[in-house]
């Protein structure tokens, strides 16, 4: 380990602290936290986000690799490794070589067979409101390197905040769109209720059944039933 290797390896961790992880989409941190991971670990790591859904299957959220993304679905198929350990049960977990094989021999098979010879993956802070994990995929073995170990064990805890903040943004941005868009749903909804009460003389209730029924009838969403009410004011009899 050279003078040199350490002072790449602290520039790409000072590097880290400054990804804008609120305001660049998943793929776009996840692709500069590859970057640094290249300069602080060598070797073109390949990296891959995990997340858990609300009802529990795993997703690859992000990757930077084509093999990544493959080996994080081996262990969805599987259910179980390091991922998935690293995810659901909050704690780092190291695979130091794949070319020996033990507490997940298949993935670890497929996995040199790849040229990724260990594997770290570093759960999201439990403060975020999403579960998930980072993983980082790496072309030569930890085992019996102790300093290469504590490297990329250091990198993964420092690159997984800006990458579960991207996440987080996302989710929350999503949300907020969703909710406008329920908003406006809601709106139209209560326009079109409105001109059938006028024009039916019917209830709220009655109002809303009847563009339930047209909808039904038609396979057609409610909103765009009242949308369509809205816009032409059509309407078949009640």
């Amino acid at each position: 380990m050279t003078r040199l290797d350490d002072d790449r390896f602290s520039a790409a961790l000072l590097d880290l602290g400054l990804v804008p992880g609120a305001a660049q989409s998943p793929d776009d941190v996840l692709s500069r936290v590859a970057e640094l991971a290249d300069a602080a670990l060598g070797h073109t790591p390949a990296l891959s986000v995990t997340v858990v859904r609300d009802d529990g299957t795993p997703a690859t959220a992000a990757a930077s690799a084509r093999v990544a993304a493959d080996l994080d679905v081996v262990q969805y198929r599987l259910g179980s490794g390091p991922c998935l350990e690293a995810a659901t049960r909050s704690r780092v977990v190291v695979v130091e070589d794949t070319g020996r094989p033990d507490q997940w021999p298949e993935l670890s098979e497929q996995a040199a067979a790849q040229d990724r010879r260990s594997i770290v993956s570093t759960p999201f802070p439990t403060a975020r409101p999403v579960v998930g994990g980072l993983n980082l995929y790496l072309s030569r073995a930890l085992a019996g390197d102790a300093p290469a170990r504590e490297r990329a064990t250091v990198f993964a805890r420092h690159a997984v905040v800006p990458v579960a903040g991207a996440l987080a943004h996302a989710l929350t941005a999503r949300h907020a769109e969703d909710l406008q868009t329920a908003l406006r749903s809601r709106a139209v909804i209560d326009q079109a209720k409105g001109i059938l009460m006028e024009r039916f003389r019917l209830t709220a209730d009655q109002a809303f059944d009847a563009l339930a029924r047209v909808s039904n009838q038609t396979n057609t969403k409610v909103r765009d039933v009242a949308v369509q009410l809205v816009d032409t004011g059509e309407f078949p009899p009640v």
